[in-house]
Order: C-alpha cells, then structure tokens, then sequence
C-alpha cells in the first residue's frame, strides 16, 4: 500500500497559518495607527491654523480722528463666573471675598452663588488685576474665560459721531454701526473729525446750555469745499464706555435724527431760489408796514419798504412772505427737491433721518411762512448741507464723515454761480449791519457772514408757547468760503442779563466762540486787508424797481 508524503503536518500547517494571519493583523493595526496620528497632527494643525485666523480675523478695527487719534479700540479682559455654584461650601465667606475684590454688592453675589443653575455669571469684563486676585482665592468652581472689550478713550467726546457696540460687539450707533461690516473684518476707520476741535466746541456748547438751562444744543462744523464733517455734537450725549448712561434722551442725536422748523435761517435760501430764476432782483421794494392777514408780522416792526439785503438784514417776515409769494410753491417745491429737503442724506452715520418737510395743508399762506422756515422741518444737518451748497459757488455739497472719501460727485450746479456770490454778500452783510447780530459773531479779519433763527418748537403738531428753537449758521471767509458753522440751542430760558431769547442773543455768540477754538486749533490765519463790503450788493444785476 502506498504512502502519502506531507511537508508539513495538518497541525503544523494551523499554527504556521495562524502565526502569519497575527502577524499581519499587528502590521496592518500598526500602519492604522501610524495613519491616524499622522492625520490627527495634520487636521489638529490645520484647525488650530484656522481658529487663530478666525480669532485675528474676529478682533474689530480701530477708529481714528482724522490725525490719527485713537477713537476707538479693543483691550483683553475676563469674565468672571461659577460652575455648579450648589457644590460650593462656605458661600458667605466667598461672597465676601469677591466683594471686596470686584466693589460689587455682597448680597448680590451671595444671590448668586445659591442659585441652582449649573453655571451663572458674577461680574463681566474683570480687570486683570481683580482676574489676579480671583486666581489667588483658589475656589474651584469660579472660572474666567477671556474676552475683548471695546474702549473709548475720550468718552463722551464725539460719542454720537463714534457711536457704540453691543455686548456681542456689533455696531449699534455712529460710525461703529456705519462701517460696522469695515470693522468687523479688522479694517481700521479714520473719521473726519478732529477729537481736539469736537472736545472744544462740546465745551462751548455745554456753557451756553447750562447759562440758558436750555433742554439741549447742536452744533456742526464742516468743510464746505469737500464735505467733510470736522465736528459734530448733539448735547446732552451719553459715554459709550457706561451702559448707564444710555437712555432715549442721551442717545437720540439730535444733529442728524431731529426735525426741526428752523425759522430765519431759511430767509437767505427763499431769496436764492428767487433770483436764480429771475424772478425777483436785488433792487426791488417791499412794503413791510402793515402785517399779512394778521398772522405774519415782524420781530421789530418797520413803517416803510425794504429792498432785498434790507429783508434779510432786519430778517423781514413780512417782506420774505412776499417774495415767497412771488415763487409760488412748486417752485418751492423744486428747489426743495434739488437741495434735498425731500431725501435723507446719503451719510455713513445710518441715524441720519429724512426730512419731515410739510406734512400738513401747503397753501398760499403756508407758501409765504415757509419763505421764513415756519411749517417746513429738516435736520441740522440738512440746512447745514444747503448753506455749504449755495456758498461753495451754488455746487451741491454732500456730507462725509468718513477721511479721504473720493467717491462724491461734486458736479451738481444748485444755483448759479453769481446767485451763490449775491448770497454771501448777503450773509456779511447781516454780520456789518445789524444792530442786534453783528457785534455778537464778528471777528476782525475773518470776514464771517451768516443768518439767525428764531422758531417757535412744535410738538404732536401744535407749536408750544414760550419755548423756542434758537439758531444761528455761519459762514467765512466770505471771500474765499471754506467753513459753515451752525448751532442750535433747544428751548433755552431768560437770565437775569437776556430776556429776549433770538439766535442773535443765544446762539450768536456761541458761533463766534466756537470760531474762535477753530481758528487756534486749526491754525487759521487772518484775510489780509479785510474788506468791508458795503450795503450795494447790486453788482452784475439788470435794475428793475418794483414796489410790494
């Protein structure tokens, strides 16, 4: 019988299979492992990578004043807060503990630390040297985890024009909410104000409110050869640093969100639009004796006729509600619609409101009380963008705030260029002749000129009795224009010195102070050999005398 020959026996052959199948499983588990840790590195590299480009992408930008001031930035600090607060065992003592290290109430914090929640905040945006002294307590439970708060260092100056963010860092006001998409991706802000100038206008303007105990103040200065705003301050204003400080009344910036009828101040924009479309001229003779249907009179009657400059120097109702007359209402209307009395302004600054304009019967009457600013509201900053527009030689000017903006089409003719010259002419003259205005904003060798206002304040539709809206807008130099300076005091009260409350009396003199600061801040220099321009602004005009 044959034999058959086997290398190997059947158990040999198992255990040599099973040695060869371990030895594999340990390779291939070996290689896995080597795989996945090379993998973790790189993907932990790359989130790591990732997160710190998210962390530096999520730090705000910076906003400067427009020579380079710091108006706005961000500093690390903690948040201080207790996990599982019930596992803490002498609660009381902590309490005291963390009082005294954080000033906060120790009732508060003992409230707190009983809760039965899993996790409550104490105190948000800790100092680093209370984050110190909490470290040292050696309580379990209490955590910090570190956050980025925004500052600003100068407070309430420029508060509305900066503005503020939300606990979660969004632009909630001013420029943080403007150029809040800017910001968000870290890109810096320069602003076209200057902190030191706002710091003393605020200054000037704070006085005068405290001198009249008047409700608030609103003062702008701006460039009018380029738009940009060098100061903006609506009083009273709040300290984006204090959450306790923000209420409707402080928030509220009254410079861009509030309308107001601005009286006089709309005199010399009633005589632009009628010489510009020759329908009245310098030379023309008004009758201003008797008062128009009894409700339109004036200030300080005069038994006679006016020529044009002579409306506007004695800031004639009577004679501008004739001349209104002339112009009618859709011219009205269209030169309303040009300058931007119907539009709200196309800023940076998002609170910047429309025009409530006339809301009301617009008829024959209200065509003639809205040549001297009565029945017509606007924001401050819409008149103080009309006067910039007809003295910058009649081309419209637009408002910026943002530094080194080069996107603003300056081409738009609202008036004629010799209309816009009369005008100024005009304005000096209001400051050489008057009785009652000149000798309150003159200053020598600065050639000022400008326009008063006095209007009653109008609330829920009905105008109240003994508060009143005071104003006065400047211009200069009126040879070569270059700034507007307006402000606005809110219902001021009589003092033992003034009891006749106009923009002559009040807000005069505060434009005139505030000149001042500009002119040493700004370095401005004096107009060599200073002109005095006399009362016959007649010039480049075809004659045509009419009475009334």
């Amino acid at each position: 019988m044959s034999k058959r020959f086997f290398i190997f026996d059947s158990d040999a052959l198992k255990n040599f299979h099973k040695r060869i199948f371990f030895s594999i499983i340990i390779f291939i588990s070996f290689y896995l492992i080597v795989i996945f840790r090379i993998a973790n590195v790189m993907v932990f590299e790359i989130n790591t990578k990732q997160a710190i480009l998210i962390e530096e992408e999520a730090v705000r930008g910076k906003i400067y004043d427009r020579n380079g001031k710091l108006l706005a930035t961000n500093i690390n600090n903690f948040s201080l807060s207790v996990r599982e607060p019930f596992k803490i065992k002498n609660k009381l003592v902590l309490s005291n503990k963390l009082s005294k290290i954080l000033s906060l109430n120790k009732d508060e914090i003992l409230y707190n630390l009983n809760s039965n929640k899993n996790f409550v905040y104490i105190k948000r945006n800790i100092s680093p040297k209370e984050h110190q002294k909490i470290i040292e307590l050696g309580e379990i439970h209490l955590q910090t985890e570190k956050n980025i708060k925004r500052v600003y260092p100068f407070h309430n100056i420029g508060s509305h024009t900066i503005g503020y963010v939300n606990i979660d860092n969004k632009g909630q006001s001013g420029a943080e909410r403007g150029f809040d998409d800017e910001l968000s991706k870290g890109k810096n802000i320069y602003l076209t104000i200057d902190v030191n100038l706002q710091n003393a206008v605020r200054q000037e303007l704070v006085r005068i409110i405290n001198k009249f105990s008047a409700v608030s103040g609103i003062s702008i200065i701006m460039n009018l050869k380029n738009g940009e705003i060098l100061s903006l301050i609506s009083y009273p204003d709040f300290d984006p640093n204090k959450k306790r400080t923000f209420n409707q009344k402080n928030l509220l910036n009254r410079a861009l969100q509030a309308n107001y009828e601005m009286g006089s101040t709309f005199k010399p924009l009633t005589v632009a639009m009628g010489i510009d479309k020759d329908l009245i001229t310098p030379n023309m003779s008004f009758d201003v004796s008797k008062p128009i249907k009894g409700t339109i009179h004036d200030y300080h009657p005069h038994d006679g006729n006016y020529n044009i400059k002579e409306i506007v120097v004695n800031s004639s109702n009577i004679g501008i509600a004739k001349i209104a007359k002339i112009i009618g209402k859709n011219n009205q209307i269209e030169f309303f619609k040009k300058i931007g009395f119907y539009d709200k302004i196309n800023f940076h600054l998002k609170e910047a409101a429309k025009p409530l304009g006339n809301k009301n019967n617009w008829g024959l009457i209200e065509t003639m009380t809205i040549g001297y600013g009565h029945g017509f509201a606007i924001t401050p900053l819409h008149l103080i963008s009309a006067y910039a527009s007809i003295s910058n030689e009649g081309i419209k000017v637009i408002p910026k705030i943002l530094l080194h903006q080069n996107d603003t089409d300056y081409s738009e003719q609202i008036i004629k260029k010799q209309t816009s010259d009369y005008i100024l002419k005009l304005l000096r003259a209001v400051v050489l002749e008057t009785k009652f205005t000149g000798k309150q904003v003159k200053i020598e060798g600065y050639q000022i000129g400008g326009k008063t206002g006095t209007a009653d304040l109008n609330k829920n539709g009905k105008y109240l009795e003994n508060e009143n809206l005071t104003s006065f807008i400047a211009v200069f130099p009126i040879s070569k224009p270059q700034y507007v300076v307006l402000s606005i005091i809110e219902n001021p009260n009589k003092t033992k010195e003034i009891k006749n409350l106009t923009g002559a009396t009040v807000s005069a003199p505060l434009v005139k102070n505030i000149i001042l600061r500009m002119i040493e801040i700004l370095n401005i220099p004096r107009i060599p050999n200073d002109e005095i321009l006399n009362a016959d602004i007649r010039v480049d005009y075809q004659r045509k005398y009419a009475t009334y």
